[in-house]
């Protein structure tokens, strides 16, 4: 007895068969392989070749909740609003106790390199605003909203500035100055220095968190006291292109970056979501980045899976790991 060794037929011959078996021609089928080709080399979602010979009609899945929804539906940690403990405190809104988690994830220590690129950003930043102020005065250029902020940078911003960095440096990314020391630092006055820290801020140099701390003792009992705010530094990247800082990212080191931020869109959307109220970060633009990131691996999840139809190397599809009671 003879044995026929047969090897199985792969899931695209499979296909092929039940179109031609369904009357579909030779040429259409040719025509719809290349135009399946087109697609994945254009990047874009492969379809099927059963939609593109037009017995079926595109399937769209409903019922999956992808990861970009489960992040931006995930709800903020709170915040106090601010009011007054019994012991007649005042505690301002939008403060986090100190030794908490959001402060920890506010704090962010800088680069030597970093830190040179911001002194020498305010200091270019500081040339341009009054070369502005100038062509401003004079009649001769009408001045941008980011270039009206660049006017008010004055020598006090540089001078603070370059304070808070060396604090930062000298406590490995924890600068909690309160005014009276910057005031002390610097010896400029208290409306100074506030109005320098508000140009700073506006400019996108620098932002702030405000804190309180918690005690308690047998004399009074548990008060909250209002204590120095936590700053943290960035280099925008409009300013940098205006002061001639800007360095595009190679593309190896920003795709590297994508597939990380992927990854950490994929973990927090797997996780429930009380766990993941409280990994999501509480800075708006950091939630937002995330966001994107889950996007672009929804999109990235379902090309691979049009692409699976005429590839049997491929590996097979990741489970849904986000819950299915989320999706009310």
């Amino acid at each position: 007895m003879e044995l026929t060794l047969r090897t199985p037929a792969s899931p695209a011959d499979s296909v092929i068969e039940g179109l031609r078996g369904q009357g579909v021609s030779e040429a259409d089928i040719r025509m719809a392989l290349n135009f399946q080709e087109a697609q994945r080399k254009a990047g874009a979602p492969v379809l099927p070749l059963r939609v593109i010979c037009g017995l079926e009609a595109v399937q769209r899945e409903t019922g999956q909740i992808t990861h970009a929804q489960v992040l931006a539906a995930t709800p903020q940690r709170r915040r106090g609003k601010g009011s007054l403990h019994i012991t007649r405190n005042p505690v301002w809104a939008q403060s986090v106790q100190t030794g908490s988690d959001e402060e920890a994830e506010f704090a962010s220590r800088l680069s030597q390199k970093m830190r040179a690129r911001l002194v020498i950003a305010g200091k270019r930043a500081m040339q341009l605003g009054r070369a502005l102020a100038c062509k401003a005065r004079a009649g001769s250029q009408v001045l941008s909203e980011r270039e009206q902020k660049l006017v008010c940078y004055t020598p006090s911003c540089q001078q603070i500035l370059t304070e808070l960095l060396d604090n930062e440096k000298f406590r490995k990314g924890w600068c909690i100055p309160a005014y009276e020391t910057i005031m002390a630092w610097t010896g400029l006055s208290r409306s100074t220095v506030y109005r320098s820290l508000r140009t700073l801020a506006d400019i996108g140099l620098i932002e702030w968190i405000r804190r309180f701390v918690y005690e308690r003792d047998s004399e009074v009992g548990a008060r909250s006291t209002q204590t120095s705010n936590l700053y943290r530094f960035h280099l925008p990247e409009w300013l940098e292109k205006l002061v001639g800082l800007f360095v595009p990212i190679p593309d190896d080191a920003q795709a590297r970056r994508a597939s990380a931020e992927e990854d950490h869109a994929s973990m927090l959307a797997s996780l429930l979501p009380a766990e993941r109220a409280r990994s999501m970060p509480a800075c708006a633009s950091a939630r937002a980045h995330l966001i994107a990131a889950g996007l672009r691996l929804d999109r990235r999840v379902a090309a691979e899976h049009y692409a699976r139809e005429c590839h049997d190397g491929l590996p097979p599809p990741h489970k849904n790991l986000i819950y299915k009671s989320e999706k009310g």
